[in-house]
């Protein structure tokens, strides 16, 4: 590559004599500014070279001392100066030396030199212009040709001459070339790019030199190939993102029962690489409301979290609230799905601050037709668990028990079927200040008078005149098996769950 021209090429090229030269005459020339007057040269910018005859600088010594420190301090490339006088060339050369400023004086006219040094600096432009296009070229050829990070590490090697790697947002080596290149330890001398796409940073592009040692076109080449690979892998990125968005539909309606053609079934678990031959259950792990806004972090975790410990042959995605999972269990015993659920709960009860969850399992079934029944089971499992134990549960729908028909009841059925069953009863016991409703808890629960009298700690003889005036209160006789097995349920669900009867 080649370098931007410089004020000790420039000098030399228009047969000027620097007079002020070391390494500030190295400095890139960027733009020329041609003197007008007096006041022209005065805000001359960075990059810039003033060319200016010895008449536009003041002939005070002070004041011309003052104009190049101005022009040092701005950053400015260098002076060009027309003079006939060699006295003020000398002088002007000494207080520039001193303020490591470069000064080029020739004898030539003002008007030829501005003519050469215009001319110089629009070639050096153009130059440089068709250097930028040819890198910018041969990483946009690599982006055209669907070329990846490989690809795009071997043109920069190319252009630099020197070995580089592509590393990841962890330092993993994505790319390096040549293929046999070492990637330096952290704190090695190398140049390095940040790859950054919007707000996503995926790494850095290293040249495993010293930073001062790439030129204009060196950084611009890092620049281009960390540009090209962010581009790749943001492309990639929503490749992945628009992948598992359309897997997600297509789980959704699987669950959903939506989708009935065996053969589409197949075509689609074949494409995402599923295996649905074999046996399946649905899990859902579900933020416990009220649901923040914090949701999208919160779902990441649990799916990263569920990835992570339902095994290898689990099928994941995110729903609304909720991350489902299509699990592979072994055996239909639901025991061991329930320790598949608790595996998640530890991992989630390590993971996730911000918010509770609840996890539900559906029973396992042996085709993806009946998915729909294991996901309403598993929603199911979720409800119960809530309703009857609160937030943070774990459940599996075929351990559920009484739960999963009591569930499907409203309040109002239920808190009728209680006053139906115990009704009198419990406002017997609110009035009077008794407990005949946890001695009728006791009684069915043993169906021996002693065995309760024991448990109550009270006399056999007052339990059971407890149990006639339970008899008189309900207007029945505890005979009867009917209205008996009523009781115990209505007396399951006052003790469970929370209503009227509380």
């Amino acid at each position: 590559m080649t370098r931007p021209l410089t004020v000790a090429t420039l000098a030399a090229a228009i047969g000027g004599r620097l007079v002020a030269d070391g390494a500030a005459s190295a400095a890139f020339v960027e733009h020329v500014r041609i003197a007008t007057d007096a006041a022209s040269v005065e805000d001359a910018a960075a990059g810039e070279l003033v060319v200016a005859e010895q008449g536009q600088l003041p002939a005070d010594p002070a004041a011309r001392d003052a104009l190049v420190a101005r022009w040092r301090d701005a950053g400015v490339a260098g002076v060009v100066v027309s003079a006939a006088e060699d006295r003020l060339a000398g002088e002007l050369g000494a207080s520039a030396a001193h303020l490591g400023l470069p000064v080029v004086v020739t004898g030539r006219r003002l008007v030829e030199v501005a003519s050469d040094v215009t001319r110089l600096v629009l070639d050096a432009q153009h130059d440089r212009l068709q250097r930028a296009l040819h890198i910018h070229d041969r990483f946009a050829r690599v982006a055209a040709g669907g070329g990846g990070s490989g690809e795009i590490a071997d043109v920069l090697h190319d252009l630099l001459g020197v070995p580089v790697a592509v590393l990841g947002s962890h330092g993993d080596a994505i790319a390096v070339a040549p293929p046999d290149a070492v990637v330096p330890a952290d704190g090695a001398a190398t140049a390095r790019y940040p790859i950054v796409a919007g707000d996503e940073s995926y790494g850095h592009v290293v040249a495993m030199t010293d930073e001062a040692a790439l030129d204009e076109d060196g950084r611009l080449a890092m620049e281009q190939a960390a540009v090209a690979v962010a581009v790749r892998l943001a492309q990639a990125a929503a490749v992945a993102e628009a992948q598992e968005r359309f897997a997600a539909i297509s789980l959704e309606q699987l669950v959903a029962g939506d989708v009935v053609d065996a053969a589409e079934i197949a075509e689609r678990a074949r494409s995402f690489g599923w295996d649905l031959d074999r046996p399946r259950a649905v899990l859902l792990a579900s933020i416990d409301p009220p649901v923040g806004a914090e949701r999208a972090g919160v779902l990441a975790t649990i799916a990263a979290a569920a990835r992570a410990t339902l095994g290898r042959d689990a099928i994941v995605w995110v729903r609304g609230t909720s991350v489902a999972a299509l699990l592979a269990p072994v055996t239909p015993d639901p025991d061991e799905r329930r320790r598949v659920a608790e595996r998640l709960r530890e991992e989630l009860d390590v993971r996730l601050r911000q918010a509770t969850v609840s996890i539900g399992v559906g029973r396992r079934v042996d085709t993806p037709a009946q998915l729909a029944r294991s996901f309403d089971e598993a929603n199911r499992a979720v409800e119960v668990g809530r309703w009857a134990k609160g937030r943070h549960v774990t459940e599996v729908y075929d351990l559920l028990g009484l739960e999963r028909l009591l569930a499907r009841a409203s309040s109002d059925d239920l808190s009728e079927f209680v006053e139906h069953a115990i009704g009198p009863l419990l406002a017997y016991d609110r009035v009077n200040r008794t407990e005949l409703v946890e001695t009728f808890g006791a009684w069915l629960e043993t169906r021996n008078m002693a065995a309760a009298a024991r448990r109550m700690h009270v006399h056999y003889n007052t339990f059971k005149n407890r149990l006639e005036r339970i008899e008189e209160v309900l207007g029945w006789t505890v005979d009867d098996a009917e209205r008996l097995l009523e009781c115990e349920i209505a007396l399951y669900i006052t003790r469970h769950y929370d209503g009227p009867w509380r």
